[in-house]
């Protein structure tokens, strides 16, 4: 902060110099006033004073076309006349345009244009005598314009950016380039009229001044013009670049590197809105800074308008650190999200023009429409790879991922563990409050196992119903370390939703590991997982972690009560079954028996142990030899039937309902069913399936004795 302020006051040291050298300068030349002189004064200062009110705009600095007054009277009239006129017209046009600027600008502009004037004709005065002598007086003005304009670019340039520099302590070469171009774009219109008015003040006197103010407006205007459409073509230009990025994080940051090069911001930072409200902010040297809250910022998002404070007070100051006094806020607020806020800062007061809002607002504009695009898009690929109820992935994206990790820890030997997580009992407790308040527990179990995963950094998605599976770059031991913990978690949670409580919610995890497991391929992978849920887990009581072990492989594929496939059979074979086109459309039937819970509940397990050993075979002796039947879950079986068209679906339902309605249980009686059908129309459909399958499972109408789902992808 010391060193801060010791160049801010050497910058006003500098600026009481340039003042006092320049009123040095004018008093050394007083002024003779006439009648003529008065009137050329008065026009020549409107004319400078108007050229200075409407300038041209560039990143550290703004031009005019003044110069072609100013080198007319340098050229035309005598020292003192040319000093005074330009040293008033800059007084009065700084003076008009003051509230835009720094006060101390009224006089140090007028004296640093006065001490490179006196610069040029001190270097033409050395050259003078030499040249009077042997040439015209046309070609000796056109020396006097030659010399004086250049010693006034070279001069004027030099002390304004060490001038900037001692005031900002920034100094940017680009910036500096582009100035000295666009000047001397400028220099090849200034010198020609210049030079035109003196060859027409002879004749028309006093009216040259009007004469030339006319292609001076002209001028100003078509520069003007090409300036805004160089911007706006970049811009243009860089907005269509960007809109075939996907990446929000890559637009913001091309629009801040944009915004920053059109200001010249030796400060700046790209600041992103966070779901709490706050900002969360990136300067462009990568530091990050966290929980960003400002009342300007909210401003800028509010009135979605790119914000400008030209001369920052303390309460006003968002980086105390930046040591500015001046920033520009460019918002970039779309239809469907606020992104953030680019804040720029510049050490001086002012530092920022009404052209720089403009620019940035029409720059925000256009961005902000691409990012709201690119958000949206964003937002649809990321429902099409994530389950809506737990945003956690879903089974087709967990699939492809798999896919891709696996062969990447293969070829590069490294670890990869996957690990499967099953909530004990869940159809219980769906039974008992309801699937609302099941929902709510699928939520809870999503998000701790995701804290846990994120850890980690393990992939976690949901598989399918109660089901989780998680991959990640683990040894066994490491896996069985985070399994452990997520399993715990969930033991000692409180699951509470609306007046509900549910207690003594547990899981059961299965785990796998690539190379000490020696898995063949993803799929291998996945299954040794499930076998060592089932049968490591489920089998040994629940509530546990179970790693892979070879003694399961045999128990995976058979139900042992029923003897029917099991539902990991299903998923083994379902790949091989998908390739056979003949086998479309393939029909799912899901089978649930009613009031399992009840005849549990009054008979006894075994009781309803028998009533699945008989639905079983009772499923076999309806169905084809051909169709595929699978124990899906507690109370629940998977009749997979094969090239069948859905016309004859009804045929087949009936089937079904009326061996149930034919059937006598031992000590139960009738049983029905609710059956629920999902259809694959082709092979693509295959990785949607366990998902679609769920939510029929969700939408069971309890009211009806059968009731059939048709649900397309």
């Amino acid at each position: 902060m010391v060193k801060a302020k010791a160049w801010y006051r050497m910058g006003h040291l500098f600026e009481v110099l340039l003042i006092v050298a320049g009123l040095l300068f004018l008093l050394q030349h007083p002024l003779q006033f006439t009648s003529d002189t008065g009137l050329v004064v008065l026009f020549g200062t409107a004319l400078i004073a108007l050229s200075v009110v409407f300038p041209v705009t560039l990143p550290s600095m703004l031009i005019s076309l003044e110069l072609v007054f100013t080198f007319y009277f340098v050229i035309t009239y005598d020292l003192a006349t040319a000093l005074w006129v330009n040293f008033f017209g800059e007084l009065v046009g700084t003076l008009l345009v003051v509230h835009k600027s720094r006060k101390i600008a009224v006089l140090t502009n007028p004296m640093l244009k006065v001490i490179c004037l006196m610069a040029g004709f001190f270097v033409f005065a050395l050259v003078e005598p030499t040249w009077s002598a042997t040439h015209t007086e046309s070609s000796l003005n056109l020396l006097k314009l030659l010399l004086i304009g250049t010693v006034f670019f070279v001069s004027n340039h030099l002390t304004l950016h060490v001038h900037l520099y001692l005031r900002t302590r920034h100094f940017s070469w680009r910036s500096c380039l582009h100035a000295v171009m666009w000047e001397s774009v400028i220099y090849l219109a200034v010198f020609p009229l210049a030079m035109i008015g003196n060859l027409l003040e002879p004749q028309i006197g006093l009216y040259t001044l009007w004469v030339l103010g006319v292609p001076v407006a002209v001028v100003t205007g078509v520069i003007r013009t090409f300036n805004h459409l160089q911007w706006s073509n970049r811009v243009n230009y860089a907005c269509i670049n960007l809109s075939t990025s996907k990446e929000l994080g890559t637009i913001f940051h091309k629009t801040f590197q944009i915004a920053r090069e059109l200001t010249d911001s030796p400060r700046a930072m790209m600041l992103k809105k966070q779901p709490d409200g706050s900002f969360q902010g990136m300067d462009r040297a990568g530091v990050l800074v966290e929980n960003i809250r400002h009342p300007l910022l909210e401003r800028a998002v509010s009135e979605q308008a790119v914000l400008s404070v030209l001369k920052a007070t303390e309460a006003e100051n968002l980086f105390p650190e930046w040591e500015v006094r001046s920033y520009i806020l460019v918002p970039l607020v779309g239809k469907t999200k606020v992104f953030g806020v680019i804040c720029m800062g510049k050490p001086n007061s002012y530092g920022f023009k009404a052209d720089h809002q403009k620019q940035l607002g029409f720059l925000a504009n256009q961005v902000s429409i691409i990012m709201d695009r690119n958000h949206v898009y964003e937002e649809l690929e990321r429902a099409s790879i994530t389950n809506q109820l737990t945003g956690l992935y879903n089974y087709q994206y967990f699939y492809e991922q798999l896919d891709i990790q696996f062969h990447a820890a293969k070829v590069m030997g490294e670890d990869l563990c996957l690990i499967i997580f099953d909530i004990d009992y869940f159809k219980k407790y769906n039974d008992i409050y309801g699937h609302i308040v099941g929902d709510e527990v699928l939520r809870q179990v999503a998000m701790i196992a995701k804290s846990v995963c994120e850890q980690s950094n393990a992939m976690l998605a949901r598989y399918g119903g109660e089901e989780f599976v998680a991959i990640g770059r683990m040894t066994v031991s490491e896996g069985y370390a985070l399994a452990e913990e997520v399993r715990l978690k969930i033991q000692d949670h409180q699951f509470v939703y609306q007046e509900h409580t549910v207690k003594n919610i547990t899981i059961s995890v299965g785990l796998a590991h690539l190379h000490t497991h020696d898995a063949l391929s993803p799929n291998d992978l996945l299954e040794k997982a499930d076998q060592s849920l089932y049968w490591g887990a489920k089998e040994m009581g629940r509530n546990r972690v179970a790693v892979y072990c070879s003694e399961f492989d045999q128990r995976l594929f058979v139900d042992s009560l029923t003897g029917l496939h099991t539902i990991y059979y299903l998923r083994r074979k379902l790949r091989s079954l998908c390739e056979n086109q003949n086998h479309f459309p393939m029909h799912f039937l899901l089978v649930d028996i009613l009031g399992m819970r009840t005849i549990n509940d009054r008979h006894g397990f075994e009781i309803g142990n028998r009533v699945l050993i008989d639905v079983s075979y009772l499923l076999k002796n309806t169905m084809r030899g051909d169709d595929l039947i699978c124990r899906y879950m507690d109370d629940e079986f998977l009749v997979v039937v094969k090239g069948t068209p859905e016309a004859d679906l009804g045929i087949i339902r009936k089937r079904i309902h009326d061996a149930f309605a034919k059937h006598r249980f031992p000590s139960v009686g009738e049983v029905s069913v609710d059956l629920t059908v999902v259809t694959l129309g082709h092979a693509d459909e295959e990785p949607f399936l366990l998902e679609r399958i769920d939510t029929a499972r969700r939408s069971y109408s309890r009211e009806a004795a059968a009731v059939v789902f048709r649900e397309s992808k």
